[in-house]
């Protein structure tokens, strides 16, 4: 039922054609009573044209058939050509869904999908339903009505012959429905697996630096043969089981045919069947071959596009997480207020990756944050612009432990479950305060009650990898707002210290940049996706390590403009440069989800805690790096006396 269920949902986009599905399918049926009058006219040719000698007789009846055959080629033309529009609208219009909602959907969708998956989904799935959308129905309606107008023919002429041949029919029915049972989970598993080996592809790809670096091009290769050869192997069986049911119902036919004939031949003997009518009837049993074959290729397609159709259609119907309220605040400029209260955070369960996170920042503050791997800095900045949610159930914390409470006032604890009385749980005597959920503001109201392209046009974001488009380089930089003027986008590079490389480079701002900016070094793509968040003039301004990847003159050079650039906006640094973080309003440091620490540099060096300890050790790599880099420097020196 669920296979019905979507191809009547792709039926659905079909009819929203009215005229090109109405127009192919009548012209189908037309084409079909044109093809089945046919033998038609030749039961009159043998049984009275032939007979009487009569060329007055012959001429008719030869154009007649030739009408029929012409008409017969007209509508098919019309059919073929209808069905293609239409196919062709309904993908135009399927693709642009499917892009605008990958395009809407939120980052814990792509957590749970693989690129390769979704890739293959919009591209070789929509192919598939395509094809369906172009064949599938009218294979399906041509076969269905020229077998049911054959047996009416049949009938016509003989219905003792024809009460022979419905006996067919059960068989036909059997082996049709035997093999739609059989090949539909091949064919699913078989889509699936592809989506599968367009993950690995996609991701040897994308990582084929890595791949060549450790030289595991001989393992990713196997890994790539597995999944390739399970993907052959599932469309092997999925044409081993097509191939042996179409000839299993020729069998069938031909046996029909035989006994058929037989039968035939000793009514035609006997004086109860004319010769044109027998010759009729062999050539109208002949012709049952083609409906049978249409309804199993059919059927096939059928198949195919119920297993594309079900994992596309997954894609429009997997719900968002984060979404526009229903009554969004409007705002056009924020100022820049962010506040944490009792923020908690999980991707999924009770694992929290932030727990009880409580900081205010001021409009204008710049922010350093600090801390260990997976102590949750990257996690904290990803809340502002809403990439993912604070956790909206209420919290207990069990000694020492967090947990969360549902919306049922349950807590599970290990194997058992207590209930939340009066906000307050009680377990063994001992009473725990249940904490309301948490909340993000930005000036004082929850970041949920904001519009997402409100809330996203007032925050910019430059990461630690920054990601550029196949453009170029003015493109890029004005990406947020494509029709800045010229001499902004040029501002915005002058800023971000990358303006004289541009203008060296022979096209200077119209050079296009390869995938990803690999044209570019790890340096020059971090100052122009800087210049990019510059030019969006966002209010709040998440930096994600954005000077790691740049030499200590660059990082200077940067830092200087980005003094500039951050007054007067709210910015989140995420950093490990001592000049970065001395520079810092408020810095923050983090561990295992926690905020253990936080004020300004000479507050935390004073207290002797977790950050004085960090400043201590990154000051003396910085002195060990400086050490290192002379001695070098001297020993080239040297080596060229």
């Amino acid at each position: 039922m669920r296979a019905v269920g979507h191809i009547a949902r792709l039926t659905g986009y079909a009819l929203r054609h009215k005229a090109h599905f109405a127009g192919f399918m009548s012209a189908a049926a037309v084409a079909t009573v044109f093809n089945l009058l046919t033998p038609l006219v030749l039961v009159r040719i043998i049984d009275t044209v032939v007979p009487s000698q009569k060329l007055a007789l012959i001429v008719p009846h030869a154009l007649l058939y030739l009408a029929l055959i012409v008409g017969y080629a007209l509508f098919d033309f019309v059919q073929r050509y209808l069905s293609a529009l239409m196919a062709q609208h309904v993908i135009f219009e399927l693709r642009a869904e499917l892009y605008e909602s990958l395009m809407s959907k939120d980052l814990a969708f792509y957590d749970e999908n693989e690129t390769g998956q979704l890739l293959a989904r919009v591209t070789t799935d929509v192919t598939t339903m395509r094809q369906f959308l172009l064949w599938g129905y009218r294979v399906i309606f041509t076969g269905a009505v020229t077998l049911v107008g054959t047996y009416y023919v049949m009938f016509t002429l003989s219905p003792r012959l024809t009460m022979w041949m419905l006996l067919v029919l059960p068989a036909l029915g059997y082996v049709i429905y035997a093999f739609a049972k059989r090949v539909r989970p091949v064919f699913f598993a078989a889509r699936d697996q592809y989506g599968r080996l367009s993950a690995v592809l996609q991701e040897n790809i994308t990582g084929m630096k890595i791949v060549q670096s450790y030289s595991t091009l001989e393992h990713e290769s196997k890994r790539v043969e597995q999944e390739n050869r399970k993907y052959l192997d599932l469309i092997v069986e999925a044409n081993r089981l097509a191939n042996f049911y179409s000839p299993l119902l020729i069998t069938v036919l031909g046996v029909a045919t035989g006994a058929l004939v037989y039968v035939g031949g000793l009514l035609y003997s006997f004086g109860d069947l004319s010769a044109g009518e027998f010759v009729g009837f062999v050539s109208l049993v002949a012709m049952l071959v083609l409906p049978a074959r249409f309804l199993t290729w059919g059927v096939g397609m059928y198949q195919r596009a119920s297993a594309a159709a079900e994992r596309t259609f997954y894609i429009l119907d997997a719900r968002d997480e984060i979404m526009d309220p229903p009554d969004p605040v409007p705002v056009e400029r924020l100022e820049g207020h962010v506040t944490f209260q009792h923020v908690f955070f999980s991707y999924r369960g009770d694992n929290y990756i932030l727990r009880d996170i409580n900081l205010d920042v001021r409009p204008g503050q710049v922010v350093a944050l600090l801390g260990g791997t997976g102590s949750g800095k990257t996690s904290l900045v990803n809340l502002i612009p809403r990439f993912y949610d604070v956790d909206p159930d209420p919290t207990v914390t069990v000694r020492g432990r967090t947990y969360r409470v549902d919306r049922h006032g349950r807590v599970r604890i290990g194997d058992t479950e207590y209930r939340v009385e009066d906000g307050t749980l009680t377990i063994d005597g001992e009473s725990f305060t249940v904490q309301p959920p948490g909340a993000l503001l930005i000036d004082s109201v929850d970041v949920r009650r904001y519009s997402l392209d409100d809330l996203r046009r007032n925050i910019g974001m430059v990461h630690q990898d920054p990601f550029l488009f196949s453009a170029s380089i003015r493109e890029n930089i004005a990406f947020a707002r494509p029709d800045a003027p010229m001499d902004e986008v040029i501002a915005a590079a002058r800023a971000a210290m990358i303006h004289d490389f541009i203008v060296s480079l022979p096209g200077g701002y119209d050079t296009v940049v390869g995938e990803r900016g690999v044209t570019l070094s790890g340096g020059q793509r971090q100052r122009i996706a800087i210049a990019r968040a510059l030019l969006a003039d966002p209010r709040i301004l998440i930096l994600d390590d954005s000077t790691s990847s740049v030499d200590a003159r660059t990082e200077l050079e940067i830092q200087r403009a980005l003094e500039n650039v951050m007054r007067g906006r709210t910015t989140f640094i995420i950093t490990h440069r001592l000049s970065t973080i001395r520079g810092a309003d408020l810095i923050v440091m983090m561990e295992r989800g926690r905020i253990v620490e936080v004020g300004t540099h000479e507050e935390l060096m004073a207290r002797g805690g977790l950050y004085a300890d960090l400043y201590a050790t990154l000051d003396v790599m910085r002195e060990e790096a400086r050490r290192l880099t002379a001695g070098q420097t001297a020993g080239l020196g040297g080596g060229t006396q």
